[in-house]
């Protein structure tokens, strides 16, 4: 399987953690907003089930060379993420205080 990357709602985290090997963190600009990172789903029901909960975005690894989606930007905008930057360049800011946010 694929590393999977999200922005959720904290609170959607809190009450509905992913089901697989995951590590989150806390966005610092918006903390009601959380960056999460599934290595292993412990199944691909769990997979969907979670990824169908609201609010619940998926950066997919295709979307790389696009612009940081906004939600992104403002969550994260103090790691060095601004508009403009690609998918690509945030993560690379977002990796030197979240060494797990690697594809």
């Amino acid at each position: 399987m694929m590393t999977r990357f999200y922005v959720v709602p904290s609170a959607t985290l809190i009450a509905h953690p992913p089901v697989g090997s995951w590590a989150a963190h806390s966005c610092p600009d918006d903390p009601a907003v959380s960056i999460v990172v599934v290595d292993t789903w412990s199944d691909v029901r769990a997979q969907d089930a979670w990824e169908a909960l609201p609010d619940v975005t998926e950066i997919h690894i295709e979307h790389m060379g696009l612009p940081v989606i906004p939600a992104l930007v403002a969550a994260v905008r103090s790691w060095g993420v601004a508009p403009g930057q690609t998918h690509r360049q945030a993560f690379q800011q977002i990796r030197q205080r979240f060494p797990a946010w690697r594809h």
